[in-house]
């Protein structure tokens, strides 16, 4: 077996490269804190925080040697039940179904309980059962004919799930050609059955109502197309209608006639407000490796739009250092704000590891069910 890691000494090393490796001027240029052993952590197994910590920084193998020869060696106190646990998770991330069966049977006999079930490619839980099924996007800068690269990413974010979120408040402006992509866009997404939500939608209405003015022929027809689709998705009919009349006048031609945006019949005026339940949820999943502004910028605009933060990642499979050190400033800095926080479903391993670095003094870790 290899001899054991200063875990809190790489922990804090790993954490500092979100300063070196962020660009210039992101969200991460301020020092991450120091990744040390929680004080929780000391209350468990060295085990426990050395398997975490190389599953984390990609050495599989060495944390299924000592995961599998601490299992064997029964000598774990309280951490037996979480060390068994994270055995499975990683034989199940390595595909190992033979060991994780025979580990099952093993497990009986040690705990008298129900093992974990092996879950076949394909049949990990959809987040969408527990999270609302709501994907979030922000839309940032402004909208043009350059937007489109944007506007599939904002498409994808919506492919495993049934409703997208677009946040529009930190959007700098729109013109014709950005508007017809952004409209195009949408309306792909009511094509394939989704739901569009928006915040921070005053931002988004007021450079359309600026350029959509009666009598001004000037105006490209996009920017007007799209000021109807937001207030369709906004369920705002009588704003809808007048300006159909008005867009009508301006062009001569018959006014469009309003439809419904799909799910606005049971929502109301809803979609306008925050969101303040806890099963709607940010949904990090994959690998999360070296993360940086992208991932800092997704938990702080959901944290702005919501009351309560909530993570889903019963579809993650690993968390490495660097992105733990990011979490761990970013939500700290939003605990302190008065952000309730909330990190469910994640694997034995990605709970081990937020224990190890402190991430589960400043959110609620939630185990998977």
């Amino acid at each position: 077996m290899a001899p054991p890691l200063d875990v809190s000494a790489l922990a804090s090393s790993l954490a500092a490269q979100t300063v070196a490796s962020a660009p210039a001027g992101s969200v991460t240029t301020e020092p991450a804190p120091n990744i040390e052993v929680s004080p929780a952590a000391n209350d468990v197994a060295p085990v426990i925080e050395e398997a975490a910590t190389l599953f984390a920084n990609g050495q599989i193998e060495q944390a299924l040697a000592w995961l599998s020869n601490a299992v064997r060696g029964g000598e774990l106190g309280n951490s037996a039940l979480q060390a068994w646990l994270m055995l499975f998770d990683l034989y199940q991330h390595l595909g190992m179904k033979v060991e994780f069966e025979a580990l099952a049977l093993e497990f009986v006999m040690e705990f008298e309980r129900s093992p974990p079930a092996w879950i076949e490619t394909g049949e990990r839980p959809d987040p969408a059962l527990d999270t609302g099924g709501i994907a979030y996007f922000a839309l940032g800068g402004k909208l043009t004919d350059a937007s489109a690269p944007e506007l599939e990413k904002l498409r994808n974010a919506a492919a495993t799930q049934p409703a997208l979120r677009v946040d529009c408040g930190k959007l700098e402006g729109v013109d014709g050609p950005g508007s017809r992509l952004f409209r195009e866009t949408l309306l792909s997404l009511r094509d394939a059955g989704k739901e569009v939500l928006l915040t921070g939608e005053a931002r988004l209405i007021q450079f359309l109502e600026e350029a959509c003015q009666p009598g001004r022929v000037e105006t490209d027809g996009a920017l007007w197309a799209l000021l109807l689709d937001v207030y369709r998705i906004l369920d705002f009919k009588d704003k809808f209608e007048e300006a159909a009349v008005n867009y009508a006048v301006t062009f001569e031609v018959s006014p469009p006639s309003w439809e419904s945006q799909p799910g606005a019949e049971a929502r109301g005026s809803a979609v306008l407000q925050p969101v303040e339940v806890a099963d709607q949820a940010l949904i990090l999943s994959g690998e999360l490796s070296g993360a940086g502004e992208t991932l800092a910028k997704q938990l702080q605009d959901w944290a702005v739009a919501n009351k309560m933060l909530i993570i889903d990642m019963s579809q993650a499979t690993r968390v490495d250092l660097v992105t733990a050190g990011l979490m761990l400033n970013v939500l700290s800095k939003l605990q302190e704000a008065g952000t309730t926080i909330q990190i469910r479903g994640a694997n034995e391993l990605i709970r081990a590891l937020f224990g190890v670095t402190g991430l589960s003094r400043v959110a609620r870790i939630i185990p998977r069910k």
